[in-house]
């Protein structure tokens, strides 16, 4: 389960406002935290969570969408926050909550132009795809590897915003000048995973998150925490469509073994049903 932990500012808070600047980071709705603190205390039913959450309307609507998502593939719509939180379970109610909290908040601070809806079309793709890779290889801890997969570029809005030459070095990578990670470190020292990683220690996300978005390691010979978010991340990546599913389709077969056509048919599965998990999002 993921725990949000109300946590002193460290070393990361500093780093953030080098990069911040001037921007002020939105903060996490009140209610989102209450209802993640009630997750977390075992004397808590569902029913009190379902509580807290029906007190805001809007989280309650954008939970009830990403809910009757295709994603979680209700057998019958969902109309009620107590029915979504009694289905989903505590995990990935948690989760989702903290997806809704993080999308929202980044959604307030990204400059006029920025394509939100293609951003979080492909974060969707990525976590659609690593939420049935987990099904597979990582069932344990499915909800974390969506949650960090749909977040995991979560930074590049908010760098766009604060640093405008890191436009420039969007464009070296998407003509495929050099890893974006690479790139990052020879311009600013710092990878936007890092970046993402001090945003969810600013908002007192946990440390298993903060892990999963910063680790950058290749899963084939870096011995990391999360592969399933690592190979996914590819779905990132520059080149169109057909060159993007064909390379996380390789790393899928060779890094967990899994049979090459099955991974493609998952790829695409995931990203059709991840089309309105992106809407729940905007």
């Amino acid at each position: 389960m993921i725990k949000v932990r109300r946590e002193k500012k460290r070393c990361g808070h500093a780093e953030l406002r080098k990069v911040l600047g001037d921007v002020e980071l939105p903060t996490i709705p009140a209610v989102v935290t209450e209802a993640i603190d009630r997750i977390a205390d075992p004397e808590s039913g569902l029913k009190d969570v379902a509580d807290v959450i029906g007190r805001d309307p809007g989280l309650s609507a954008r939970l009830l969408s990403m809910a009757n998502s295709a994603v979680y593939a209700p057998r019958h719509p969902i109309a009620a926050v107590d029915r979504a939180v009694m289905m989903l379970g505590r995990n990935h109610v948690e989760s989702l909550l903290v997806s809704l909290a993080a999308s929202g908040a980044v959604n307030q601070v990204a400059v006029p132009g920025f394509d939100l809806v293609a951003f979080w079309s492909t974060a969707s793709w990525r976590a659609a795809t690593a939420n049935e890779v987990s099904n597979i290889v990582d069932r344990d801890r499915r909800a974390e590897n969506f949650t960090a997969s749909l977040l995991l570029d979560v930074s590049v809005p908010v760098i766009v915003r604060c640093r405008p030459e890191y436009e420039e070095v969007l464009r070296r990578w998407r003509e495929g000048e050099a890893p974006l990670r690479e790139l990052e470190r020879e311009v600013f020292g710092f990878t936007h995973g890092v970046v993402a990683a001090w945003m969810f220690e600013e908002w007192g996300f946990p440390g298993s998150l903060r892990t999963a978005v910063a680790e950058d390691g290749d899963p084939e010979t870096d011995p990391v925490e999360y592969p399933v978010v690592r190979v996914v991340a590819e779905l990132g990546g520059p080149g169109d469509a057909e060159e993007v599913v064909a390379r996380v389709v390789e790393r899928l077969s060779r890094v967990f073994g899994l049979d090459g056509a099955e991974c493609e048919e998952l790829v695409l599965q995931a990203r059709e049903a991840s089309a309105a998990l992106a809407r729940s999002l905007v």
